[in-house]
């Protein structure tokens, strides 16, 4: 098993790391199995075999042999929703004899469900930051703690560049429980004129880890040497530029609606979202055609700082200008109902759209502090009460007086998963 912790991309580096893996032809062909979270639009995303996500009817199958399985044990109680979804992905690996495992962690890394495993081949750690503060601490070193949580006694480790204070944190937690750490420069000289499948500058730090786990996976279970810097298999080359992670950094153009260009990238820390920015003032200038009209649509979940958020994106605003700013609740439908694989149960309409109020004044005001665009008088903002209701919005928007004589609009989607997968849902895109 390869074991991943980090606070901005964790997931990216696992969905390179299996990607390189499933390409991999040494003596034989391997099969590779992911387990990751969130899903975007439903649950079985979360698990993986050989980069595609298990079937309905293999996923309805392994569930409901756990669920007979701890039935039988006679104890009513069940492990939560996450853990039990640990569970069955270690439960569907093995029944699908995968030969490697790559798990991402839930959060943390230390108290964490997936921690459970005690002999991990190699184990990683993406890039810290501040997030999930009331269960993993408020500072870079009590995060830091947490995470280095996954080393193991005699198991290799590595880990992104870290500001000080994490790695610091990061090392004394290496030198505690027995294991070697070593720093992965953000560009090596085997990557750096590599093409990454993944969109975003950052992803080539993702990259970087993502191959040194790769090699040493490879040496340690395999028993195949994989030269030094400056060598790079064809194999690892396929699999950075064939890798694939939906809702992060994607663009997307739906068949019925050409004139609508998305964008979505599921950043939810105050430093992804700085990414998120940056890739979006370049994506956006690549993809414009003609006359463009921009909608910003956000949501982030739990007590995010709506300013933190919302600050890089309105940083931007005089190079991109957004021509309006949609918040919208976690809700899918706009019936008030969910997709049973998007709820999130902790939060109530009432407050939701208290919340989604709040930030709208957090975009106004992050605008004004930045600069209005020359000529924008005012900063438009809309609430909607739903997801679906925000994909209505949009089409209506594109039939607007405000959108007339545009050749394209484009929409950007960030500041949660669980929105992303929300929109991706009501647009009917297909589970990848």
């Amino acid at each position: 098993m390869i074991h991943v912790t980090g606070t901005k991309g964790k997931g990216s580096t696992c969905a390179l790391t299996e990607s390189i893996l499933r390409s991999y032809e040494g003596k034989r062909k391997l099969k590779t199995g992911l387990y990751t979270s969130p899903h975007l639009m439903e649950v079985r995303e979360r698990i993986r075999i050989d980069g595609a996500p298990i079937s309905k009817e293999l996923f309805a199958k392994y569930f409901f042999e756990i669920w007979d399985r701890l039935d039988s044990t006679g104890d009513k109680s069940k492990p939560g929703y996450f853990r039990f979804l640990t569970v069955l992905a270690f439960h569907v690996f093995k029944q699908e004899k995968v030969d490697v495992a790559i798990l991402e962690v839930g959060v943390g890394g230390a108290y964490d469900s997936t921690n459970i495993i005690k002999n991990p081949v190699v184990c990683g750690i993406a890039a810290l930051g501040i997030d999930h503060v009331s269960v993993l601490g408020s500072t870079l070193g009590e995060i830091a703690w947490n995470k280095g949580g996954i080393f193991k006694n005699n198991v290799p480790a590595f880990t992104s560049p870290q500001p000080t204070e994490g790695l610091d944190v990061l090392k004394s937690r290496a030198t505690e429980l027995g294991a070697s750490l070593q720093v992965i420069p953000t560009v090596p000289e085997d990557i750096k004129d590599v093409k990454v499948g993944l969109a975003g500058k950052h992803q080539v730090s993702n990259a970087a880890l993502a191959t040194a786990l790769c090699r040493t996976w490879i040496e340690k279970v395999l028993g195949e040497r994989i030269e030094g810097a400056g060598f790079f298999p064809n194999a690892f080359l396929k699999g950075l530029e064939s890798a694939r992670w939906p809702g992060r950094g994607q663009i997307l153009v739906c068949k019925d609606k050409p004139k609508i260009t998305w964008f979505f990238d599921g950043a939810h820390t105050a430093e992804s979202i700085h990414v998120c920015a940056d890739w979006f003032k370049d994506a956006s200038n690549a993809n414009t055609h003609g006359s463009v009209k921009k909608v910003l649509v956000f949501n982030c979940t739990g007590p995010r700082d709506g300013d933190a958020l919302l600050g890089p994106l309105a940083k931007i605003q005089s190079e991109v200008k957004f021509d309006q700013a949609v918040f919208t609740p976690a809700i899918t439908f706009a019936s008030n109902t969910y997709k049973g694989d998007l709820v999130n149960n902790n939060a109530a309409l009432d407050l939701e759209l208290t919340t989604q109020k709040t930030l709208a004044k957090c975009w106004v005001k992050q605008v004004d502090l930045a600069g209005r665009p020359e000529g924008e008088v005012e900063t438009k903002t809309t609430v909607l009460p739903s997801i679906e209701h925000t994909v209505n919005w949009i089409d209506d928007f594109v039939k607007s007086e405000t959108a007339q004589g545009a050749d394209q609009i484009q929409v950007l989607v960030t500041g949660s998963l669980h929105l992303v997968g929300g929109v991706q849902s009501v647009l009917g895109c297909d589970v990848v």
